[in-house]
Formats: structure tokens, C-alpha cells, sequence
């Protein structure tokens, strides 16, 4: 009985694909008709269009999806129309994919004479006046009353067809609409870039500057020049060269966003195993980047996908396993955003890997998918980026008042040391003495100072409540006529680390640049 049904359904298919029925153009909305088209792979990638239009139906495989998908191998596919419309109509083939290496259309007049119709980006001239993001072919000539159309087309990256065949006023209308889309996607992409150009010029953080690098690359370069074709706005000579190294800005751009995923999460802290994984991906993608310098287009069409896919998918796992199992958003829930934003970016690659791999068919709403995730993820991940800076400024508010409470809680303890009456008398030591003092790093040096020299260290404090005690102590060897290189054999620093500690006094204490420190710190003991 199983041979029997079968051997039906054989016989019921291939019936189906002998009489390989007829589009009606007048019926034929804005939809995709991979199914209704068949298709034949060129081998030998010469074979000319009278020897193809001689081939038995049989030869012609039917469409099994709205939108062909002819691989990344590279070869030459045949693709065959059957249609049938009125006089009062043109009907117009229209191809919604410009990353097509050549595209050639085949048909035979009225007078039975072959008509050739050459585009593609690689057959365009300079003269061309093209908008983007397909290819119109007017039809009107087609032999009747059933006309047959041959498209002979190739890509080397990955040849994706999305065909329709419609009426003149059906593809007006839906230009329109199209194209009146698809700059509001392109408007939110701008927004985003230039929020992340404002914060990166605010906070000279290099995490903005990472994701200024992704927008660029993975969505004005890849997405908007590449998959929608708008490159040809460029120039096609422009547009050529993004085609034909396309994988080599997939793979800058997916560098530059391992390197932002890890230095957001801190992997190199949080998860110092994946962290190694991740720099395996970086290895795997920097050698596409090289690979598609060379136009070895075979080797990184495999693995971009599989990179592409595993690296979504632990974008993903990385986010959740830093921020939500081990809590990295407790105080602030914007930094959610994050793992968010990464959701529809794993889905999406999921979907589109299995399409290119022909697991499952591509269909009309395939190309918007990407487009629409990636939108997504760059408003949910700018708001993770907000999050962060966010939680970032609280814990340095914090830690700045706690410096500020130990700050005031030193400057009373001195004015009370000062103010204190005690009923021994303050025992003066001479400078000499206090020089004996500091060589020795004695202990009680500064209170020894202090007490010598309370003036001057009451002026210093007035100035800027601020000084920390090791800055009180490094002016006090200043007072003491020490110069930097003593300072540092005194304090066991480097020379460095007292030039530095010299420049925070400066700022403090209103010191400007042209000023000598060491005569500033004189004249106010002077006058003290």
C-alpha cells in the first residue's frame, strides 16, 4: 500500500511539472511566485539559451518555495516563466534582489527573434541611473498568447531570488510602499548611530565606540548597501566591491562586536572560559576577513554561517548567564535591555541559517526578519548601554560621598588638633629637626609639623578642604625645601608616581601650569 501512494504522488508530480501551468498576470498580486517558476542548474555554465529553451518540461525542477534559493556554490541556474495576460497590460518581471551577480532574461517576440535583456551587479554600465534595491523587466514584446520567459542568473555569495511578475499599476503601488519603509528603518538606524556617536564624544568609553563599529559595518554597510542594494547610490563600482568582499565586513563588524559583548559583560572576569571560546570566534572570523580579501568566496560562505550562528546564540547565552543568573542588574533593570535585545537578533540567525542551508523554505517576510531584529536589537541594546552607565555613575556618586564624609571627618580632626589647648606647651621643633625627622620617616613627623607649622597647614586646608593626608604630607616636604627626586627617595615612590601626586595638588589648589609649585608653597608658608 506505501508503494502504491507513492508511486501516485510521483506520478501526480511529475504531471505537475510536464505541464508546468500558466501565470495569469491580471490575477497576480505583489507576492513572490517561486513555486509557480522551474528552475535548472547550468553544470557546465555555457549552455546557451536556444539549447535550454529545446528542453524537454521534464528537465525543469519545480519551485518549492516562494523564493529560490540557488546556494553558495556559485552556479549558474536557469529559471522559466510561463504567463498569460490581456493587450491592455504590460506585464513587468521584477527580481527584488540586487546582490545578484549577473541576471540575464530570455524571450522570444512576437516575430519569433530572441530578445536578450542583460542586468546584474556586475553587467551594469556607468551611465545607469539606479535607485536600488531590484531589477524591472518589461515583458510587453513577449510572444503570445502564452509568453515564456528564461532567466539565466548567477551569484557567488548566495544566490536568493524573490520574482514576481506583475501589472504596471501593482508594482507602482507596491515600490511606493516599499520604499516608503524601508528609510523609516533607516532613520531609527541613524538615531541610534548618532546616540552612540553623542555618548562615545561624552564618555570616551571605547564600548560605544565598539557598537558605532557594528551599526556601520553589520547595518549601513551589510544590510542597507549590500542586502538592499543601495551601494548602487555609491557607485557601482563601490557597490561591486562591498559585493564582492561583503564577508569581509561581516567579519570586521562581528569582531568588533565580540569585543564589545566582552567588554561590557567583563568575561574576562565574570566567565574566563567562555571568554577563551570567544577568542576562538575572533580567530574564525578574522580568517574570513582574510579569506574574502581574496575572493575566496567558497570557503567563507560556510563559515560565515556557522559563525554567525554560534556567535548570535552565545551573544545570548553570555548576556544571561552574566546579567540575570548572576545578578549584574539587580540595581539597575535597564541593563535587562541587554539580554533582550540579543533574543531577536538568536532567533533570527536560527531561522535564516536553516533557510541558506535549505532546511526550511525561504518565504516573502524572510528579508525583513533581519532587518526588523537588527532595529530591535539596536534600540533595546542602546537602552542596556544607558543602563550600565547608569549603574556606573551611581557607584561613583557613592564612592565620591563616602570620600567626601572621610574627607570632612580628617579636616575636623585637624582643626581640633590645632584648636586644641593642652596644658603642655607645644614643644617648637626646628626645621632642621623636621627635616631629621622626614629622612628618618618617623611616624611622627606630620604631627610634629603640624604643630610647627599649624599656620600653614590651617592656609593649605582653607584653600582646598579637599587635600587627602598623603597630599598634606607632600606639601609639607615641599615647605621643607625637598625637591622631587628627594621626594621620592624619602616617600620610597617613583618619580612618576610623585609628578602625579604634584599634579592633583596643582588642580586642588588652583596652581596653573606656569606657575612654580615648590616658590608657590614658600611664599604661602611666607605669609603664614
Amino acid at each position: 500500500m506505501k508503494t502504491i501512494f507513492i508511486l501516485i504522488a510521483f506520478l501526480i508530480e511529475s504531471s505537475l511539472c510536464v505541464a508546468q501551468p500558466v501565470i495569469h498576470v491580471e490575477k497576480q498580486t505583489f507576492v513572490n511566485i517561486g513555486k509557480a517558476g522551474y528552475f535548472w542548474q547550468d553544470t557546465l555554465e555555457i549552455t546557451p539559451f536556444e539549447k535550454v529553451a529545446q528542453f524537454k518540461p521534464e528537465r525543469f525542477s519545480k519551485g518549492k518555495s516562494a523564493i529560490f534559493n540557488g546556494g553558495t556554490s556559485g552556479k549558474v541556474w536557469w529559471m522559466k516563466l510561463r504567463f498569460k495576460n490581456n493587450n491592455q497590460t504590460t506585464p513587468y518581471l521584477f527580481i527584488d534582489y540586487a546582490n545578484i551577480d549577473s541576471i540575464t532574461v530570455f524571450y522570444r517576440d512576437e516575430r519569433g527573434m530572441i530578445n536578450q535583456i542583460s542586468a546584474g551587479m556586475f553587467n551594469l554600465k556607468q551611465n545607469d541611473n539606479i535607485l536600488g534595491t531590484g531589477y524591472v523587466f518589461p515583458l510587453k514584446q513577449v510572444k503570445t498568447p502564452v509568453g515564456e520567459v528564461y532567466v539565466r542568473m548567477r551569484a557567488m555569495n548566495t544566490l536568493l531570488v524573490p520574482v514576481k511578475l506583475v501589472t504596471e499599476s501593482v508594482l507602482n503601488h507596491a515600490l511606493f510602499k516599499a520604499h516608503s519603509v524601508q528609510p523609516i528603518y533607516m532613520g531609527i538606524a541613524l538615531m541610534i548611530l548618532i546616540f552612540h556617536v553623542f555618548m562615545f564624544i561624552v564618555t570616551r568609553s571605547k564600548l560605544f565606540a565598539l557598537y558605532i563599529a557594528r551599526i556601520i559595518l553589520l547595518y549601513f554597510i551589510v544590510m542597507v548597501c549590500y542586502l538592499q542594494g543601495y551601494g548602487l547610490l555609491l557607485g557601482p563600482s563601490i557597490a561591486r566591491f562591498i559585493l564582492v568582499h561583503a564577508h569581509f565586513f561581516i567579519a570586521a563588524g562581528y569582531i568588533a562586536t565580540i569585543l564589545f559583548n566582552s567588554y561590557f559583560l567583563k568575561l574576562k572576569r565574570q566567565l574566563p572560559q567562555l571568554n577563551k571560546f570567544f577568542k576562538v570566534l575572533m580567530f574564525g572570523w578574522g580568517l574570513i576577513l582574510i579569506c574574502s580579501l581574496w575572493d575566496a568566496r567558497s570557503i567563507t560562505n560556510i563559515l560565515t554561517h556557522v559563525l554567525f550562528l554560534l556567535t548570535s546564540l552565545l551573544f545570548l547565552f553570555s548576556s544571561i548567564k552574566v546579567i540575570v543568573i548572576r545578578g549584574y542588574a539587580k540595581k539597575n533593570p535597564l541593563i535587562w535591555c541587554y539580554v533582550l535585545g540579543w533574543i531577536p537578533v538568536a532567533l533570527a540567525s536560527i531561522y535564516l541559517v536553516f533557510c541558506l542551508s535549505e532546511l526550511i523554505p525561504f518565504q516573502s517576510y524572510s528579508y525583513n526578519l533581519l532587518t526588523l531584529a537588527g532595529i530591535i536589537e539596536g534600540i533595546l541594546i542602546s537602552l542596556g548601554l544607558y543602563g550600565q552607565r547608569l549603574r556606573l555613575l551611581t557607584r561613583h556618586n557613592a564612592h565620591f560621598r563616602r570620600q567626601r564624609i572621610l574627607l570632612q571627618e580628617q579636616v575636623e580632626g585637624y582643626r581640633k588638633q590645632l584648636n586644641a589647648k593642652t596644658e603642655k606647651s607645644v614643644e617648637h621643633f626646628s626645621l632642621k629637626a623636621l627635616i631629621e625627622l622626614a629622612h628618618a620617616r618617623d611616624p611622627s613627623f606630620m604631627k610634629r609639623f603640624s604643630e610647627a607649622e599649624s599656620t600653614f597647614i590651617e592656609r593649605l586646608l582653607q584653600i582646598s578642604p579637599q587635600l587627602l593626608p598623603a597630599e598634606l604630607t607632600l606639601c609639607a616636604y615641599i615647605r621643607l625645601n625637598f625637591d622631587t627626586k628627594e621626594i621620592a627617595r624619602t616617600c620610597k615612590l617613583s618619580v612618576r608616581a610623585v609628578e602625579s601626586r604634584k599634579y592633583r595638588i596643582r588642580k586642588k589648589l588652583g596652581i596653573d601650569g606656569e606657575t612654580n609649585m615648590h616658590a608657590w608653597i614658600l611664599d604661602l608658608s611666607k605669609s603664614s
